[in-house]
């Protein structure tokens, strides 16, 4: 063999090595799992579909539960069961607690039922509004109980970017307040066999206190007022989070694309946190974007949840058959490293053609995104 021939293909080798050893040493990107969204009070899955509230919610209105007790119990665990045999990961759930359909033992009992057939339940958690751990009734974890209770700790807080007051609200910055949500974890995780918690802190409020003015100067990064307000409330009850329950899944949301978030893609808040929690992003605006999903490339390594305002009576798109959008949405998620990623998940898909086929089509692609639309069946 000529020396040239040798080393031409000695080269060859050698290339070809550093490809397998690449290959071995970047695992390929896990699958997604599904999580849903869900409002109790616009849960059409029980036998009263049509007693629901079609508007969103807001921090300083009711919030109303239309139904009759029983509903709660009777759809949600018709969610859990579509759930289990979809192979979707589980739902968030807000207005999880209340008087109106059974409190703690309602609670408890759907908690139970979802836990033995492997379904995750995520409540949903107004940290400075939105009722607190329990969303609505006399009770200790819920706010208005709280503030009747503590009224010198009533606080008004300002919309980022907008002229909006919203009261009452929690200072993210008072001792007590923190306190009375490590105290909230420490019972939701002792009395419901949850899969962990979904935080807000409620329509992009900025509180605008000397102490939470003097708290987020003293983070040392930049970044949206509202965003530093979450970790100035959130840091020392992550930490307990994810102490308390290693397994469990604790999100912080931030309702914001990408392209919403001030200085991206440093986004230097997410050191401040535990590596274990997670952040959640709306992706519906992300992804109508042209640059999509190449041009939101670059984000720094963490847990991510994508949220998409899709399928829902409050966006009037309940009949939307989505199949083609979370096909060409999905893959883009799951190239930007998402490890959950969801829809609104409170219209029934049992009898519902275009519902069940929106839920699967989302399993399917959050699994492979690789796949074709001629595929999905």
């Amino acid at each position: 063999m000529m020396r040239r021939d040798f080393l031409k293909r000695s080269a060859a080798g050698a290339a070809a090595l550093c490809a397998v050893r690449a290959s071995a040493e970047v695992p390929a990107p896990k699958p997604m799992k599904v999580l849903l969204w869900c409002w109790d009070a616009r849960m059409t899955w029980d036998d009263e579909p049509d007693a629901i509230s079609t508007k969103m919610a807001a921090a300083e209105q009711p919030f109303p539960y239309l139904k009759q007790p029983g509903a709660y119990a009777a759809g949600f665990r018709r969610l859990v069961d579509y759930c289990a045999t979809t192979g979707i990961h589980g739902f968030i759930l807000w207005g999880f607690l209340r008087d109106a359909h059974g409190g703690v033992k309602a609670a408890q009992e759907l908690c139970q039922y979802a836990a033995d057939r492997g379904v995750a339940v995520l409540p949903g958690v107004g940290l400075c509004s939105y009722g607190g751990y329990y969303f609505e009734g006399d009770h200790p974890f819920n706010l208005a109980s709280y503030l009747r209770k503590y009224p010198e700790r009533v606080s008004t807080a300002r919309e980022a970017g907008g002229s909006r007051e919203v009261t009452p609200v929690l200072d993210p910055s008072l001792e007590a307040n923190q306190r009375w949500w490590r105290d909230g974890l420490e019972w939701m995780l002792e009395t419901f066999a949850i899969g962990g918690i979904d935080y807000e802190m409620g329509d992009f409020i900025v509180n605008p206190s000397p102490e939470a003015v003097k708290a987020r100067a003293a983070l040392g990064f930049e970044a949206d007022g509202n965003i530093q307000d979450i970790v100035v409330g959130t840091k020392a009850l992550m930490e307990r989070a994810v102490a308390l329950r290693p397994s469990g899944l604790f999100i912080n949301s931030t309702y914001r694309g990408y392209h919403q978030i001030a200085g991206f893609p440093k986004m230097d808040y997410v050191r401040a946190l535990p590596e274990a929690a997670a952040w959640e992003y709306t992706l519906t605006g992300m992804a109508r974007r042209p640059e999509f999903p190449k041009g939101f490339a670059g984000a720094p390594a963490h847990r991510k949840y994508g949220y998409l305002h899709w399928f829902n009576a409050s966006t009037k798109s309940m009949d939307k058959d989505y199949v083609k959008d979370i096909a060409r949405v999905f893959p883009g998620v799951h190239e930007l490293g998402f490890e959950f990623v969801g829809t609104y998940g409170e219209i029934n898909a049992v009898n519902n053609s275009v519902a069940d086929r929106n839920y699967r089509a989302q399993v399917a692609w959050a699994r492979d995104p690789s796949m074709k639309l001629e595929s999905f069946v």
